[in-house]
């Protein structure tokens, strides 16, 4: 798996050094794939990391981690797993504590509140909660449109 994403990667960061960048249609990109979990330019959910000063990171590393979610994830990001006592389960990112409450967020950016006494376990997989499987949901073409927008955010 991991060999064929880094093929994947190299792929498309060659064809992003010669491809004609629609930069609007960058942007209808990121607002139609991203910006539910992101936010940049004061703009989108602040769910997974802020991505003002993407555009540093060059293309190649924004190819990985666009494609690779997994490969390079923060601590702050790295999805838990939470199983409560009553058989029900939660997935999503932890964003701290309030007294006896966890606080936690899913994909969707909504807060749940989930008491610490309810909790049988709390896994923290490692894993990013953006979706392995990007790589295959967007056409090759635009996520080179998104790259080329997304590295304008310097």
């Amino acid at each position: 798996m991991r060999a064929e994403l880094d093929r994947i990667i190299q792929q498309r960061t060659t064809a992003f050094s010669t491809a004609t960048i629609d930069k609007n249609r960058g942007q209808t990109i990121y607002q139609e794939q991203c910006a539910t979990c992101h936010a940049i330019g004061g703009k989108g959910q602040l769910v997974g990391p802020q991505l003002d000063g993407i555009g540093n990171r060059g293309p190649a590393r924004l190819l990985e981690d666009i494609l690779d979610p997994g490969r390079n994830v923060d601590a702050h990001f790295r999805l838990h797993l939470i199983k409560r006592k009553d058989g029900s389960t939660f997935a999503g990112l932890e964003r701290g504590h309030i007294g006896e409450l966890l606080i936690c967020v899913d994909a969707a950016g909504k807060e749940h509140r989930i008491p610490k006494n309810d909790i049988e376990s709390n896994t923290e997989t490692g894993l990013s909660l953006m979706p392995a499987a990007f790589a295959h949901a967007i056409p090759e073409a635009d996520l080179l449109h998104l790259v080329g927008w997304l590295i304008d955010f310097k």
